[in-house]
């Protein structure tokens, strides 16, 4: 059971990540279309980088979060026993 939870809380996460860097993608869209190719976009940890870092960054954690997702779904498919007895009492 505690592995299962592992899984959902580590979807959950990585899903909340996708979903913001969704918006933030969607917001460095609107800054390059506004300021074109000297826009500025800032972080609130690392500070103010140029749209390229930005974009960057954005779609480096997208692909991380995408691969979390992957990955949590995998291995909860994965730790789901599998009893012999279980289906046995199904059965009769």
């Amino acid at each position: 059971m505690m592995a299962e939870v592992k899984w959902l809380i580590l979807f959950g996460v990585a899903c909340y990540g996708f979903g913001a860097l969704s918006v933030t993608a969607d917001e460095l869209y609107g800054i390059a279309q506004f300021y074109g190719t000297g826009g500025v976009y800032y972080f609130p940890i690392i500070g103010a980088r140029g749209l390229w870092d930005a974009w960057v960054y954005v779609f480096t954690g997208l692909g991380l979060c995408f691969f979390l997702c992957t990955l949590s779904v995998l291995m909860l498919q994965r730790t789901k026993p599998t009893r012999k007895e279980s289906s046995d009492q199904i059965q009769s």
